[in-house]
């Protein structure tokens, strides 16, 4: 349960709406002089997310901020001179508030979010009034964010969790999906599985390498028609097929926080979650460590840092190889037998997660979440007639992105239709 948060500040007075933190819109929607900062912003997701705004919104005033003053003044003097860096240790309650002031929306990308206990910047935004995303891709830190709805709802803060790629995209696109079947073809969902891949570490760097180890502590949360159920961490491999480009790769379960959201809020009763890598040879190694390390060590934040450090020179290496391919698969099945999937590809994951995320920062800005703590498939949090705008721009630069196809579309493998006939 979350704790409780102090009262929020009147510290400004934002050009807002009413019923929003965000700043006012002009009429194509577009936000007016807003100031977005970005937390973590001298890692790899936070750098790439300030990087994309800049492209897709030059306006922007984009503060980096971090904990390495070098690299965040060289990031922000390549961004322009609407840019600078802040330096901010989030760890620090009075300067993250201080830092907060002026601001009309943070992006938390200071990860891993695995074992944090408390949601600083959320509460800090809250009590700021400052529109706030994170880049979560844990379950119980996701849930311990939505703990502090009524709080934000009531100083109209607008918060969306778990926004990045994976989850984020992936979550607004399983809700299209389930909405299209819903209101065109007159069928029900019944089953929702979420596929991903990415090669090597996707050059994100140590955090993804942390995120992984931590996660193979981790049951995996499942559901099974309505029912929840409890998996072995990287066990029940699959072979999918992720199209062009990339082909058929090995997936395995891993406890991803989409699987609950989607379960709870899309109200799909039987729903999943695997991820894969490459070479092949690293997924042999996820399960080694899963399944040979004491559960005990892989808790344990520091050990799990240290393993990083010692194993993260020979992924680069690999990385340099393997390329740094994302892909997503989500694949919906219907009480009518109908199948359709929703398909994302990128060639680099350093890339795309930037954009991925700066779709959100936007969707915010332009007045399309409502004041509260939403998960992406929320309609509160993105609205239903904003995801497709929110799609287009989070698949900028995809090698393949499609959405509501039958599988059979997008697979690398021919399949015969009847008699001979293949497509």
């Amino acid at each position: 349960m979350a704790t409780v948060v102090r009262a929020c500040m009147p510290l400004r007075t934002p050009p807002a709406v009413a019923s929003s933190a965000a700043p006012s819109a002009d009429a194509q929607g577009r936000s007016s002089s807003a100031r977005v900062l970005v937390l973590g912003g001298t890692g790899r997701v936070g750098g790439s997310t300030a990087t994309a705004l800049s492209k897709l919104r030059p306006d922007l005033n984009i503060l980096i901020a971090g904990r390495n003053r070098e690299k965040g003044e060289s990031l922000a003097s390549k961004l322009g001179e609407k840019s600078e860096f802040v330096q901010v240790d989030i760890r620090n309650a009075n300067m993250l508030e201080e830092a907060l002031q002026g601001v009309d929306l943070v992006v938390h990308a200071a990860g891993p979010f695995q074992r944090e206990h408390e949601c600083t910047v959320l509460q800090a935004a809250i009590a700021t009034k400052t529109s706030y995303i994170d880049v979560c891709d844990d379950t119980d830190y996701s849930w311990r964010a939505k703990g502090f709805h009524e709080q934000a709802k009531a100083c109209g803060v607008p918060a969306i969790t778990t926004a990045g790629i994976i989850p984020g995209v992936s979550n607004v696109m399983a809700a299209e999906l389930v909405h299209t079947a819903r209101s065109e073809n007159d069928s029900e969902p019944e089953r929702l599985r979420f596929f991903y891949y990415t090669a090597g570490s996707g050059g994100a760097g140590p955090t993804i390498l942390t995120t992984s180890f931590l996660l193979l502590a981790e049951d995996v949360i499942a559901y099974n028609r309505g029912k929840e159920i409890k998996l072995k961490p990287y066990s029940g491999a699959l072979s999918i097929d992720f199209g062009k480009g990339v082909r058929k790769k090995d997936v395995y379960l891993l406890n991803l926080p989409e699987v609950k959201s989607a379960y709870e809020i899309l109200g799909v009763p039987t729903v999943s979650a695997r991820f894969g890598t490459a070479p092949f040879f690293w997924n042999w190694g996820m399960q080694a460590f899963a399944n040979f390390l004491p559960v005990e060590y892989l808790r344990d934040k520091n050990k799990v840092t240290k393993l990083v450090e010692f194993v993260d020179p020979f992924v680069r290496a690999i990385d340099g190889i393997a390329g740094e391919r994302v892909s997503i698969r989500i694949d919906l099945d219907c009480t009518n037998g109908r199948n359709t999937i929703g398909l994302f590809s990128h060639r680099k994951l350093s890339v795309s997660v930037g954009y991925a995320t700066s779709a959100f920062v936007l969707a915010v800005l332009e007045g399309s979440t409502q004041p509260g703590v939403w998960f992406p498939e929320e309609p509160e949090g993105i609205a239903i007639e904003s995801r497709k705008v929110l799609l287009e721009r989070a698949s900028q630069g995809t090698t393949n992105f499609v959405m509501n196809k039958p599988s059979w579309m997008i697979e690398s493998d021919p399949k015969e239709v009847v008699l001979g006939i293949y497509v």
